[in-house]
């Protein structure tokens, strides 16, 4: 689904605002982890202050000129097809476009979360005890807060989809993961895995308890699970 931010210059008001159109929310957060992690002096004073707002400097660097800036094109290269910049023309009556409500959730690394099914929004992973252990399970009835947080990024990060993550949940402790892939909240080792498995469909719910499963690229696609405040 199409996903919207602003984004509006800092020093003043004479600068017309920016629409954001990305192709989703993860290539939103995609192009601020380029924009954060480069060390291009022309983004530096790029900031990000929700999912859905921005503000820049346009006295360093425009962001209209994104894909046009040819010192940036090893950046803006990568977002060709997923990304559409809209000049807003509202110094004069301020007719700004306003992008409807998106429901949009922080994925901040080291943040607690829900996690919920992406097509079943009553669908939560729980996590209960079962045959004398801690098991995730997916539940209809009850939900678990789990604490996300990205290894390979320096704390509070925006998370993408190619990070390594780790779970924990409240109280419980370390989410890990038996020779079978069902995943257990006790233990000491830390299991971790790709952020954007979470939406590929690899978590599947079983009478055993949630696991973590191969995925055949020629079987159907299974339902994947999101994270939700």
């Amino acid at each position: 689904m199409v996903f919207y931010a602003y984004i509006s210059e800092t020093r003043d008001d004479n600068v017309w605002r920016i629409v954001l159109a990305f192709t989703d929310s993860s290539t939103a957060d995609e192009w601020w982890r380029a924009i954060a992690d480069s060390e291009n002096s022309l983004l530096a004073d790029v900031r990000r202050v929700t999912p859905e707002m921005y503000i820049h400097n346009t006295a360093v660097f425009n962001m209209n000129r994104f894909f046009v800036e040819t010192r940036i094109t090893n950046i803006s290269q990568n977002f060709k097809g997923r990304l559409i910049l809209t000049l807003q023309s509202d110094r004069g009556g301020r007719g700004i476009d306003i992008f409807p409500k998106q429901g949009v959730t922080d994925l901040i690394s080291g943040n607690w979360f829900y996690i919920r099914s992406t097509v079943d929004p009553e669908m939560y992973w729980d996590y209960k005890t079962k045959e004398g252990y801690p098991h995730v399970t997916v539940s209809r009835t009850g939900r678990s807060l789990f604490c996300v947080t990205a290894t390979n990024t320096p704390t509070r990060t925006v998370m993408i989809r190619s990070d390594t993550v780790q779970l924990s949940t409240w109280g419980v402790g370390k989410v890990v993961i038996n020779s079978e892939g069902l995943l257990l909240t006790t233990g000491t080792a830390q299991w971790s895995f790709t952020f954007g498995n979470l939406a590929s469909g690899r978590f599947v719910d079983t009478d055993a308890g949630l696991v973590f499963s191969n995925i055949d690229n020629d079987g159907p696609k299974r339902p994947g699970w999101e994270l939700v405040n």
